[in-house]
């Protein structure tokens, strides 16, 4: 298999010729370097459970604007399409609802916001995102209200994929799935003067441009970075990871609008950035 940082640099031979000279020297030790790929965990509970999730205050539902992710008129999964389509206030939705666990959390939701499995959150496969329902576990009469901000599941005809401490408030993390009826409570609008109220506070997202052997090689390409990015929206940097590689990374301004077109700009430039966020 060819490194993806090769293959990075071999797509960005038309960016300039001094990024030029930087991708041809990388080709030449692309044989050096190796995959700085996290191992998946299998997905499940967390392995320590340090939040008691009964004790943690439900959330109070509020107007937001419509994500400017997450949010296609359709898109397609295993060959499925789905369309997102309008929901109202009041509107009633009954079926079998899921959860998930430690294998996404820290990872990005389809809203671009990171998934916090402490949270109480959800993923919908149609409704316009973020919204905010109340959820009942019809086994058991339990309810909580949660913020939809993801999508999913994409399992047989299942309605809600419930994060990990919403399925424990409710009663159903130990057995997998259970029937759920859930009640919109407020959806998102097409308003600028609004304001997202994600649960989680937003946290620094990385854009990894290359992981090189040679940290020399990622000055170098780093310092190039510099001169494509306006460094009022951006800063680059070259991470060490303990293993022997430099990551050369770029961290845009804490603000959605700002880190996707940092990374369009790169797209542009012939870069393959891997969306990552701190921890």
């Amino acid at each position: 298999m060819v490194p993806w940082i090769l293959v990075a640099a071999l797509a960005a031979l038309s960016a300039c010729t001094s990024v030029t000279t930087v991708f041809e020297d990388i080709r030449r030790e692309a044989e050096d370097v190796v995959a700085d790929v996290p191992v998946p965990l299998p997905d499940g509970p967390p392995l320590i459970a340090t939040v008691d999730v009964q004790a943690i205050p439900e959330p109070v539902p509020v107007r937001e604007p419509i994500a400017r992710r997450g949010n296609p008129e359709s898109y397609q999964i295993a060959g499925v399409t789905h369309r997102v389509t309008p929901y109202r206030v009041g509107q009633i939705e009954t079926g079998v609802g899921s959860w998930y666990g430690r294998k996404f959390h820290g990872q990005l939701t389809s809203s671009g916001e990171p998934y916090d499995m402490f949270q109480l959150t959800a993923a919908h496969k149609t409704m316009p995102i973020p919204a905010w329902v109340r959820v009942t576990n019809l086994d058991n009469q339990r309810s909580v209200i949660l913020r939809v901000n993801d999508r999913g599941p994409f399992v047989g005809d299942r309605i809600l994929d419930l994060s990990w401490a919403a399925a424990e408030r409710l009663g159903y993390a130990s057995q997998g799935t259970a029937p759920l009826q859930m009640e919109v409570l407020v959806v998102p609008e097409e308003d600028a003067t609004l304001v997202a109220s994600p649960l989680v506070p937003p946290r620094q997202a990385i854009l990894q441009v290359a992981a090189l052997s040679d940290q020399s090689r990622a000055d170098q390409l780093a310092s190039e970075l510099s001169k494509l990015i306006d460094l009022a929206m951006a800063s680059v940097r070259v991470e060490p990871n303990g293993t022997g590689l430099f990551r050369v990374q770029v961290l845009p301004a804490t603000d959605e609008r700002i880190i996707q077109s940092v990374e369009a700009r790169l797209i542009a430039e012939g870069f393959q950035p891997t969306r990552l966020i701190a921890p």
